[in-house]
Parts: structure tokens; C-alpha cells; sequence
């Protein structure tokens, strides 16, 4: 094996094993997200609640690609962008599951 394939191997390793950790800190952002637009669903106005959906979606956007979880950093930048533009609460629910079911599956191989 070529240096830089061991040297490559080494880096996914490293970053399969910071996953392990970062798993259950993502998932947590997720169940924040869906607190949050349950209390949009609830009373509409809440801006506050819309803030930080928005928040934790582009911090996910961001964390997911890094960590090889590509379809959950694209719905996390979906989500982020449907919230920033007031759109339905039902696609931004819809695409939040997607978001966990993504990083359920965890890292491509």
C-alpha cells in the first residue's frame, strides 16, 4: 500500500472514531430542531424558535460533510434555507426526519 492510501486510511479512521463521539451531540441538535418547530407549529410567531432551528440546521450543514454524512449536511442546509424563508412547517418537519434518518445511517463507506 502507497503512503498516501495508508495516510488516507489512517484519516478516515481517525474521523470514524470522532464520529462515534459526535453522534449522539448531533442527534440532540436534531431533537432540538424538532422542538423548535413544534413551538412554530404551535403558535406561529415565535421567532425565537425559528432562530434556533435555523441555528442548529447550519451548524449541522456545516459538521455532517466532515464527518462523511454528505445527504444529512445537504438536508441540514435544505431545512436551514426553507426556515430562513418563513417556508411550510410541514416540508421543515418532513425534512428533519429525513436529517435524522441520515445521520442514523451514519458516514458513507
Amino acid at each position: 500500500m502507497a503512503l498516501d492510501e495508508t495516510e488516507d486510511d489512517e484519516d478516515r479512521a481517525a474521523i470514524a472514531a470522532l464520529w462515534v463521539g459526535a453522534r449522539e451531540r448531533v442527534l440532540a441538535r436534531i431533537a432540538l430542531i424538532d422542538e423548535a418547530l413544534g413551538r412554530l407549529a404551535a403558535d406561529g410567531g415565535d421567532g425565537d424558535a425559528r432562530q434556533e432551528a435555523v441555528g442548529e440546521s447550519h451548524k449541522l450543514a456545516g459538521s455532517l460533510g466532515t464527518f462523511g454524512v454528505a445527504e444529512g449536511s445537504r438536508l441540514a442546509k435544505e431545512l436551514e434555507l426553507l426556515l430562513l424563508d418563513g417556508g411550510d412547517l410541514g416540508e421543515a418537519g418532513r425534512l428533519c426526519g429525513e436529517l435524522r434518518a441520515a445521520v442514523e445511517a451514519g458516514p458513507a463507506t
